[in-house]
């Protein structure tokens, strides 16, 4: 998979480093909210606070989203352009190397497998390329970052968090298991299902005349339900992530807001201000970093197909 990069030139190379630069912006933008959060809710909840005081802070938190925004649409825009002009370049390539086979080395490949390599194949390297090169640098930053802003906070929302990233980690790594190796067997299939489609179309007169319509459309049907049915497996193991996310993120709010609640009735009067906007400051960061850990599982998802793909180009 590395290897690919190479095909990068100066000008893709700078708006990576642009776009790196962008998503440091935009982590520390989101991360900088739950501050101004902190601070609203200290205010509101602290006798005598002018509301001045508040709409100021809602005023940071207003630009903060505003810049996030600017970040993530630079980020899009820079790394859809990285990524097709990479695909474009890829193709460039594959189709100049395949003119330039001698017949020995043309029939060590299908016609099909050629035009998998063309299309597919180097779109799953650009999906890879436009998503991974958010998700690879985003999600450390994020994940660390957020780590080091709850890391004096509360040690049982600490724990509560680990768990919630244990699990979720679990569970993913099961689904991956079973998941990743169907992706080369899907890169197969696509070759196979071309091949009896080219077949079809191109000896179409030939099955005709012998009255094959039948013999060739079960041959087309069973190469089609092969593939349909692998895409189904892992789709529907994809499919539980979404839920899977869903069920821990919501868990670990009620973990976090529940220990929270033993905190603050613990707390002296004094204190319990302060327990409840660390409770609501800790809660965003906490799902900052289980988003973080869902993009890493996403990458290590993607990275296999992508490598799949690098490697019969």
């Amino acid at each position: 998979m590395v290897r690919i990069f190479k095909y990068l030139k100066i000008k893709e190379w700078l708006a990576i480093l642009i776009s790196i630069v962008f998503i440091v912006a935009q982590v520390w933008l989101d991360l900088k909210l739950p501050e101004y959060m902190q601070e609203i809710t200290t205010l509101v909840e602290t006798e005598g606070s002018a509301m001045q005081d508040i709409l100021i802070q809602g005023g940071y938190m207003l630009l903060c989203a505003i810049g996030s925004v600017i970040a993530a649409v630079a980020i899009g825009f820079l790394s859809s352009f990285v990524a097709a002009t990479m695909a474009m370049r890829l193709r460039k390539e594959v189709f100049n190397k395949t003119i330039s086979f001698s017949m020995e080395e043309i029939n060590n490949f299908s016609t099909a497998s050629l035009i998998t390599r063309s299309t597919n194949d180097i779109t799953q390297i650009q999906m890879f390329i436009g998503m991974g090169l958010q998700f690879i640098v985003r999600a450390p930053i994020m994940a660390v970052w957020a780590i080091i802003k709850i890391y004096n906070k509360s040690w049982e929302w600490t724990l509560s968090t680990a768990i919630g990233v244990v699990i979720l980690i679990s569970m993913l790594s099961v689904i991956i298991i079973f998941a990743v190796p169907k992706f080369k067997i899907i890169q197969n299939l696509t070759d196979s299902l071309n091949r009896v489609t080219r077949e079809n179309l191109s000896g179409l007169r030939v099955i005709r005349a012998y009255n094959a319509e039948d013999y060739q459309e079960n041959k087309f049907d069973s190469a089609n339900i092969k593939l349909t049915k692998t895409n189904l497996f892992t789709n529907r193991l994809m499919a539980i992530i979404q839920p899977t996310m869903t069920i821990i993120a919501s868990g670990l709010s009620v973990a976090i807001y529940w220990i929270g609640a033993i905190l603050i009735n613990n707390a002296s009067f004094s204190n319990r201000i302060q327990v409840f906007s660390d409770m609501i400051v800790f809660s965003s960061y906490a799902m900052q970093v289980i988003m973080s850990f869902m993009m890493l599982t996403m990458i290590f998802i993607m990275l296999p197909r992508a490598s799949v793909s690098a490697k019969r180009i």
